[in-house]
Formats: structure tokens, C-alpha cells, sequence
């Protein structure tokens, strides 16, 4: 994660032609003035002036310097601190509180040019005392506006908050005096799906409000480059389902649930005044579908809804749904992703009210219900990410093949959350395999791909582009049914991974050598270098920690928490690994500055699981570096040996066999030639 902001300059593009006119007037400088290095929400003061604010639909009291939110109308309700004058600072964010959700989420909101974007932080789990704490770090991008951290859960049940903060991590970049930068108009970019014309669509998400900001570079962005469009929110359930109506008389919409396209017309208006089709995302999903929606009148504090009356409701949502759609705007959408990520990270199919309601049938339900109401011009998808993976093709090709043996599914969608150590190769090869063994077609939906760790990173982020878009290009000349190929976002800013800086247009709607890589690809030549390149030069300075500074050099995969503690393998203090969602939330370290090197590696382990251990972090494999048996609780001193791919931008992380914590200690690695 990049702290602080580098501007974008002319130098970066050189090569590539950048563009002056400007769709959005800089605000004036006011000066900067003093920010609190630290806000906590005060629980004993009122709204605002307690430094927090209610986020969503819901009801907030306070009692006893605790804030209780209750009547959530939806999972993404609950509570924010504003932290406006945090744009350009990675911020920390912390919080504990009790809940009967199973999990809790801390998120970021912020706006860019009138746009809305939603980053999420850190989840918690419950630890034995019923108590959840959350600690995470993000960046928020120097552009944004109205920027919030805010606290969700994955039900609509009660919380009680203890303690919420927000504080800056590293030293403040104060950007309080400092204008947004001014938008480029891209209206002279030369058009990815023009140049894809041969191929396959070139598609794009986007929020609705993109279609009513006042600044039209957005639009125009749209509709130079792209010819396929997902809305990234606005035709989810929590979107679409009238919580109002269906809360307010249960009986009258229990088979038959209401529904509303509020969010939804702007997009299905731009897409149908611009003849630019849409891809509809997503009919039945775990996620982002309210709680209330699997109970009996609608009722969480009640019981799960039966199979029968279930199966009426999704149904009777798909059908009132679709046909909406197409009374309304008829031939706009031309694909609905019917049923989304239902195999479980571990294996098989993901537990939910779902399968609690209806049963692991659900899945084929749900296309049986879409085949029977979409028009039959109207492709219908499966959408899952990971899906490159060896073991997840293998529980999702169990999963379709029974809609696919009743002929109730068109294409997959692969999603494409990644990174630039994925191989391309073995991606392409999913794609051939679904293709191959469902008779479907392929939709890459949700493509972003995570700029590398590197000196160069703009530019090497260019080049595997250039790799991933010729091996896509040459898989489909072999036979490969992809037809269309979503970016997920715009701008690099309004990214769900917003650090990471995974799209292929700046914030200010200049290209990247990312968006100059795709060109590459169909066009031929190389990515020019930026202006500012540097020779890389490999780093092979030894890695050392023994915490006994009480600091750690590297961070958490996903979920988990680290913090120091004593009872250390030698000296006072060590690093322990805890919480997370699942086994492979461990403590990484980042080994790219070994390209090209065979490292050795020594660490001390101990835990009360049955098995700990290192692996390297590559996209759709996970090698084994080392593995020890930690069931006795004791210490066990470690040595491997790794050899870090010349070019490779790659972490190693430590992790363990279930959820127990372990501790970690006197941590070296040394290239060995």
C-alpha cells in the first residue's frame, strides 16, 4: 500500500499523448489549517459533535459512552467517523463492539468528482468473549471529498460500538489548502473497443453516479472507450428490494416481494440513450442481499422463511426483476449473472441463507427460474472469482453441471481480481476448460490487476498487461469463446482496490501504460518507458526482524492481526498472528527485492495448531516453503530455501492449519547466490 501522493505529471506518459481540456474547475485554495492527527468518536455527545455520524438506514442511541444501532434496513447500515481532511494519508482505523452478526466490516466512502466509491478495510470476527475487534490501514486517494470510515456487519442485527477511531498512520500530508486536480478530457483516446472490435466487447463498471455528475469526462470516458456496461451496485438486491414496502407489509409482498429501480434508471437510462448494452450483475448472491429477505414476514428476530415459500420468492424476485428490465428498457441488458460466487474459498458450496432456506439446489433453482423469464436473446451467466484456480474450477464445473445438463446456462464469468504473478498461461486454460466442458461462452467481468511492488510500477504493470491481453487475444483466435472482457471501474480512485492502483486510467482520466499495454496487445509495439524509469537493481540487503523494537516490517494478508507480545524464542518480545477468516491469513513479508536470487530463510514457530506454515503468495498456486508440526506449543526453529523468479513481484506469508494463533521470532532471509 503506497502512503502519501505522488502527483501525476506529463513526464510519467511520455510516449502517449496526454490530453489539456478540462471538464472540472479546480477548487480554490483556502489555506491549509490544523488537522487532528486522531479522531474518536465520543459516544457521550450527540451526533456530529460527537465526531460521528449514523451511515445508512438505521437508528443510532447512545447510553453508558456506548452507541447502539439498531432498525438496520440493510447490511451496509450502521455508523461512520468523517474524515474529510484525511484525503492523501493512509489512515488507521479501529473499533470494537458486540453484535449477534456474525462478522463485522469497517469500509471506506468517499466521493471523487462527484462520484461514489466503497473500499473495504478490515473484518472482524467474534473472539471468545463475544467481542469483535477490528484494526485496518487504507489509503485514501489526495482527490477525495466527504471521505467517512464506517462500520457494516453481514446481517441486519443489532450493534453495540464500545470504541471507534480513525488516526493517520506515518507522518500527515496536509492537503487542506490543496485544489483536487483537474480531469483531462479523454474524448481523443484512441478506443479500446474499437480496437477490440475484432475480438470481443470491451466493457466497463460503473457507478449511476457517473451518469449525473455535473463533470461529463466520466461519460465521455464511457462512451469513447467502452461498449458493454455494469452497473456495480445498482441492480444488487440491496438495491432493488424495497425495504420500505416489504418491512411495512410483510403480508402483502411475502411470495411476491417489492422492488424499486431508483438506483438502477440513470445507468439503464445512459445505456439506452447511448445504445451502449448492459451486462445486468447479480439476480442471487450471498452478499449484498438483505437478511430480512430469508425470514418469515420479513422478520430477522423470527424464523428462516421454508424451502417453499423461499423458492416462490426467488422466483417471483427473478421474474419481477428481468421483466421490469425489459418492459422498461427493452434490449439493453443482454446478460444477467444469475447466481454469484457461490463455491466457498475452502471447498465446495458457500454456506448461506441460501442453502439454509432452500438447500445446495439453489443454484440450479436460479437458473431454472432465469431460463423460464429472461427473454431468449438474453444470455445467462455464472460469475465467480478465483476461478483460475485448480481446486475452484473443479467445485464450480460440480456445481454448473446440472444447469448446464438442463440447458439453462449460457457463458461464465470469470471475475479476475489478480495480480501481476498470475500466470497467463494457466488462465487462459480455465477459460478453455469452462468453455470445454459446460458448452458455454466466457465474459472476463470483473478484470483488475493489482499494480507490482516494483521501482517501475506504472510500467510494469503496462508490460503484463501486454502479456495478459495478447494471451487472451491468442486464446480466443484458438477457438475460445470469450466475448467480452469487463474492467471493473474507471479510474484507478474510484477502484474498489484503490491502492493497489489496479485500472487502466489515472484518477484524472489520463491513460496508464496499463491502458497503453492493452493497446499493445492488439496494435503490436512495446509500452514506451516513462520518463522517470530507473534500472531496477536488486535489493539483496538481508531481511531481519526479532521484534524486539516492538515493531514489525511487514503486514497482514487479508484478514488477520499482529501484534508483539513477550514469551519470545530469544530475547523479550515476538510477533503473534490472530483473528482473520480462514488459515491462510497469516504475516507477509514482501521478498520481490530477491528477483532473480534463491533466498535462505530462518524463523522461529510455535502454535498450538497441528501444523504451521510458509508459502509463497502466487496468484492461483501457493508453494510450500516450508512446513513444521506446532501441536505441542513449543518453539521450532526453521531454515528453506526459495528461489524468487527473476522479474517477480512476490510476498511470502506464514500461516496455519486452523485458527489458532501462532508467534513468530528471529525472522532472517538472505539471498544465497
Amino acid at each position: 500500500m503506497k502512503k502519501g501522493f505522488v502527483k501525476i505529471i506529463a513526464g510519467l506518459m511520455a510516449g502517449m499523448l496526454l490530453l489539456g481540456g478540462c471538464n472540472a474547475t479546480p477548487k480554490q485554495s483556502e489555506g491549509p489549517h490544523d488537522v487532528p492527527l486522531t479522531i474518536t468518536a465520543d459516544f457521550t455527545k450527540k451526533e456530529n459533535k460527537g465526531n460521528w455520524v449514523t451511515y445508512g438506514d438505521c437508528k443510532i442511541t447512545t447510553k453508558d459512552g456506548k452507541a447502539i444501532i439498531t432498525d438496520r434496513k440493510a447490511s451496509n447500515c450502521g455508523i461512520a467517523i468523517p474524515c474529510p481532511d484525511y484525503r492523501g494519508n493512509t489512515v488507521k482505523a479501529t473499533v470494537q463492539a458486540t453484535t449477534d452478526n456474525d462478522s463485522l466490516m469497517l469500509s471506506l466512502r468517499y466521493e471523487i468528482f462527484g462520484n461514489v466509491s466503497y473500499v473495504n478495510i478490515a473484518p472482524g470476527m467474534k473472539n471468545d468473549s463475544g467481542v469483535i475487534d477490528i484494526t485496518g490501514s487504507i489509503e485514501i486517494p489526495a482527490n477525495a471529498e466527504n471521505s467517512q470510515i464506517y462500520l457494516e456487519a453481514s446481517d441486519v442485527r443489532d450493534i453495540t460500538v464500545n470504541s471507534f477511531e480513525v488516526s493517520i498512520s506515518g507522518e500527515l500530508n496536509n492537503l487542506t489548502g490543496e485544489p483536487v486536480e483537474t480531469l483531462s478530457d479523454p474524448s481523443q483516446v484512441a478506443s479500446l473497443s474499437a480496437a477490440y472490435a475484432d475480438y470481443f466487447k470491451f466493457g466497463v463498471a460503473s457507478p449511476a453516479t457517473v451518469m449525473t455528475n455535473k463533470n461529463d469526462g466520466f461519460r465521455s470516458l464511457i462512451k469513447t472507450q467502452f461498449n458493454s456496461v455494469t452497473p456495480e451496485n445498482e441492480l444488487k438486491p440491496d438495491s432493488v428490494l424495497d425495504a420500505e414496502k416489504n418491512l411495512a407489509d410483510p403480508a402483502k409482498y411475502n411470495e411476491a416481494p417489492a422492488i424499486h429501480f431508483d438506483a438502477a434508471k440513470p445507468i439503464l437510462d445512459f445505456c439506452k440513450e447511448n445504445n451502449i448494452p448492459m451486462r445486468g450483475h447479480t439476480l442471487v448472491w450471498h452478499s449484498q442481499t438483505p437478511s430480512w429477505f430469508f425470514y418469515e414476514n420479513y422478520d430477522v428476530n423470527g424464523n428462516l422463511a421454508s424451502r417453499e415459500l423461499m423458492l416462490k420468492r426467488m422466483e417471483n424476485y427473478i421474474d419481477s426483476v428481468i421483466n421490469w428490465c425489459e418492459t422498461n428498457y427493452p434490449g439493453v441488458i443482454y446478460a444477467w449473472d444469475v447466481c454469484n460466487e457461490c463455491i466457498d474459498d475452502g471447498g465446495g458450496i458457500r454456506q448461506s441463507y441460501w442453502t439454509q432456506t432452500i438447500g445446495e439446489d439453489f443454484v440450479e433453482k436460479a437458473f431454472e427460474f432465469a431460463r423460464k423469464h429472461a427473454p431468449a436473446n438474453v444470455q445467462l451467466f455464472y460469475n465467480d472469482y478465483n476461478e483460475y484456480q485448480g481446486s475452484k474450477q473443479d467445485d464450480i464445473l460440480a456445481l454448473l453441471a446440472p444447469v448446464a445438463a438442463a440447458g439453462n446456462i449460457d457463458g461464465m464469468g470469470m471475475q479476475s481480481h489478480i495480480s501481476s504473478g498470475l500466470d497467463v498461461d494457466n488462465y487462459v486454460g480455465a477459460a478453455k476448460r469452462y468453455a470445454d466442458e459446460l458448452g458455454v461462452v466466457i465474459h472476463i467481468t470483473e478484470l483488475d490487476v493489482q499494480a507490482p511492488k516494483s521501482v517501475n510500477s506504472m510500467y510494469d504493470q503496462g508490460v503484463y498487461m501486454k502479456k495478459l491481453f495478447t494471451a487472451i487475444i491468442e486464446a480466443d483466435k484458438a477457438g475460445v469463446p470469450i466475448e467480452c472482457v469487463t474492467v471493473w471501474g474507471l479510474t484507478d480512485d474510484m477502484s474498489w482496490k484503490s491502492s493497489t492502483k489496479p485500472l487502466l486510467f489515472y484518477g484524472n482520466l489520463t491513460p496508464k501504460p496499463a491502458y497503453e499495454g492493452v493497446m499493445c496487445a492488439v496494435n503490436g509495439g512495446e509500452v514506451a518507458k516513462p520518463a522517470d524509469w530507473v534500472e531496477p537493481k536488486s535489493d539483496l540487503t538481508p531481511y531481519a526482524e526479532d521484534f524486539e523494537d516492538q515493531k514489525f516490517n511487514g503486514g497482514p494478508r487479508y484478514s488477520s492481526v499482529q501484534k508483539i507480545v513477550g514469551d519470545a524464542y530469544e530475547g523479550d518480545y515476538c510477533l503473534e498472528n490472530s483473528e482473520g477468516y480462514a488459515e491462510y491469513d497469516g504475516y507477509a513479508v514482501d521478498v520481490s527485492s530477491f528477483a532473480g536470487h534463491t533466498i535462505h530463510i530462518t524463523f522461529a514457530i510455535k502454535s498450538k495448531c497441528d501444523t504451521c506454515k510458509l508459502t509463497a503468495d502466487i496468484d492461483g498456486t501457493w508453494p510450500t516453503i516450508a512446513e513444521v508440526a506446532t501441536a505441542d506449543g513449543e518453539w521450532h526453529f526453521v531454515e528453506a530455501d526459495y528461489e524468487v523468479e527473476d522479474g517477480m513481484a512476490l510476498q511470502i506469508y506464514w500461516e496455519s492449519t486452523d485458527m489458532n494463533p501462532f508467534y513468530l521470532d528471529n525472522v532472517t532471509i538472505e539471498a544465497t547466490n
